[in-house]
């Protein structure tokens, strides 16, 4: 049965100075990002202006060259690989442009798996809970090939929820989609993040979402910033 943590930091979010760079030149600039625990909100910018790179940086895949940041208290700078490799196990949730499901077992087994690789047992209830919530629990022994694109989002969520984080990052969510599939795409990560206790962080460039979250940061591509 899936058990939300309670997270004690005053914020999820505290970000300065930040800057990161790749090919001998910055591909993100931030000064300055906070954010309180529980609140949702929008990264936004247009391609090459970071976001991906921002949500690699709050997720711990990437460690910030330059620049203090702290997500839930963790300085990740001083972590090392293997410190956020843990910390992000326990704490995050993504949903990446690309959903990356396996092909090759059902959906329930990649929530499965999910929990394997993060170092949790077994929790068959908490696969099928969440199953349930995103309306495929009648779809749990289908391949991710048998499913159709928004079905397959919906497994993408759940996957990203299975390990019970306190942050649920997706990158560029609906930027390819109509805008009836917009709105049902934003009202699932809204609704299954405050089901879960999670704060959501979408990075996109996609300006429809406005009306549903709060920018939190508007990115300009570096070179911008100085010219």
């Amino acid at each position: 049965m899936l058990m939300w943590p309670t997270m004690l930091a005053s914020n999820l979010i505290d970000l300065y100075d930040v800057v990161h760079h790749a090919g001998g030149r910055p591909i993100l600039v931030v000064e300055q990002l906070t954010l309180a625990l529980g609140r949702h909100g929008l990264l936004l910018g247009p391609s090459g202006s970071g976001k991906t790179t921002l949500l690699h940086l709050l997720a711990g895949l990437l460690a910030p060259q330059q620049g203090n940041l702290s997500v839930l208290g963790h300085d990740l700078r001083a972590m090392g690989d293997a410190g956020r490799d843990r910390w992000r196990a326990r704490h995050v949730g993504i949903i990446f442009q690309q959903l990356h499901l396996i092909a090759a077992v059902s959906i329930a087994d990649n929530l499965r798996l999910a929990r394997r690789l993060a170092g949790k047992g077994p929790d068959d209830e908490a696969v099928l809970q969440l199953l349930t919530r995103v309306g495929l629990a009648d779809r749990a022994n289908a391949l991710p090939t048998d499913l159709s694109q928004g079905e397959r989002q919906r497994v993408a969520v759940a996957r990203a929820l299975v390990n019970q984080p306190s942050i649920l990052l997706a990158d560029e969510p609906t930027s390819a989609l109509d805008d009836g599939n917009c709105q049902t795409v934003i009202d699932l990560l809204v609704e299954q993040a405050e089901l879960s206790g999670a704060t959501l962080l979408v990075a996109t460039h996609d300006r429809r979402l406005m009306s549903r979250l709060p920018v939190l940061l508007e990115l300009a591509r570096p070179m911008e910033r100085v010219a």
